[in-house]
């Protein structure tokens, strides 16, 4: 019954995996689907009114010739692709300064890259690759050190807290912990952040405010969206360290979240479902209210929790409490060969 019971559990983990893999697959179809009905129009009307645009100009300067226009606008667009304001008058603004390269670097290692700032020399490529060969790993081991060292006093001290002090169970005093500490997330980094920048950039509304927010602690960056461009240059160093400040903080902060959602019970047991039990500390679970039973050496075999042999207890009586082992019932039936179900255990009473 145990191998049909685990053939059976397989069978069924299985068909949910393939299940998994087909719907997130769906998914994705669903999501193409919606975006290409959303944004086509838009697009159409963009392409329109620049179309629009350059016949006009070119009715209005005939001596203008189409194609040298036309490569005229690839290059600027191809300029603007690598970060570099071509149509702007101001052309002070340098892309490569010491803050626009920190800033650079930081969005390279996060793996954010918004893509408005990019090397243009094949020396800087190379370096680039190399120095992101190192820095990644590196950043992403400091981010995991960072998280670690965090987790035990942001989620696992405030959940003994609440069980402590408010009777909670272990599950549900997770669950408000989760609650409020993503609560508290979404408002310092996502929703306040959104309005401050709302305010800086008078062109922007607070939905692409947020959605700044979203794409840059995401690591998407696509780069549509960046505060500063229509700021002075000193205006515009100031928040690229802002924002760089702020990948790194906000990366650490969603970390701990993610890893404390993580550890919740119910996210744990969908885990479970689809690959099965693993070894591992059993968080939340009163260890010394168990006894660990069972052959442990042989791997294969998976640990077995039973009830404990005896319990301590004090007897009351006149001289001083001493301790009292009580046999719990049934764990050492009588038997006519051995009537006493512990004849090599004693209970000490006391005497009067």
């Amino acid at each position: 019954m145990t191998q049909f019971g685990d053939k059976a559990h397989n069978f069924l983990r299985a068909h949910a995996f393939t299940f998994m893999i087909i719907n997130y697959c769906l998914y994705i179809i669903v999501g193409a689907a919606v975006l290409m009905i959303l944004e086509q129009p838009e697009v159409n009307l963009l392409v329109e009114e620049v179309r629009d645009l350059k016949a006009r100009f070119l009715a209005d300067n005939p001596c203008v010739d189409e194609s040298r226009l036309d490569r005229l606008l690839l290059k600027v667009i191809e300029a603007s692709k690598r970060g570099v304001a071509a149509l702007k008058s101001d052309s002070d603004e340098c892309n490569f300064d010491f803050t626009s390269s920190l800033f650079f670097a930081t969005t390279f290692l996060t793996t954010t890259g918004y893509g408005t700032t990019v090397p243009l020399s094949d020396e800087g490529r190379l370096f680039c690759v190399l120095y992101c060969l190192v820095g990644i790993p590196l950043t992403m081991l400091l981010l995991s050190c960072l998280t670690h060292a965090l987790l035990p006093w942001v989620t696992h001290t405030p959940i003994q807290n609440l069980q402590v002090y408010w009777g909670l169970s272990h599950n549900h005093a997770a669950l408000l912990h989760c609650s409020v500490l993503g609560f508290c997330t979404a408002t310092l980094f996502f929703l306040l952040p959104a309005g401050a920048v709302c305010l800086l950039e008078n062109d922007w509304s607070y939905l692409e405010s947020l959605y700044f927010c979203f794409i840059s602690l995401s690591t998407i960056g696509f780069g549509d969206y960046l505060p500063g461009r229509t700021q002075s240059q000193a205006a515009h160093q100031g928040l690229e360290f802002a924002t760089s400040c702020y990948l790194m903080l906000g990366l650490v902060v969603l970390l701990v979240v993610l890893e404390s959602f993580w550890e919740l019970q119910q996210v744990q047991a969908v885990l479970r479902f689809f690959t099965g039990p693993r070894e591992g500390e059993l968080l939340g679970a009163g260890l010394d209210e168990l006894v660990l039973s069972g052959d442990l050496a042989d791997p294969e075999e998976e640990p077995q929790y039973t009830l404990p042999i005896s319990t301590i207890s004090p007897a009351f009586s006149n001289s001083p409490a001493t301790p009292t082992i009580e046999l719990l019932p049934d764990l050492y039936p009588s038997t006519e060969e051995n009537p006493d179900p512990s004849p090599d255990l004693c209970q000490s009473t006391s005497t009067a």
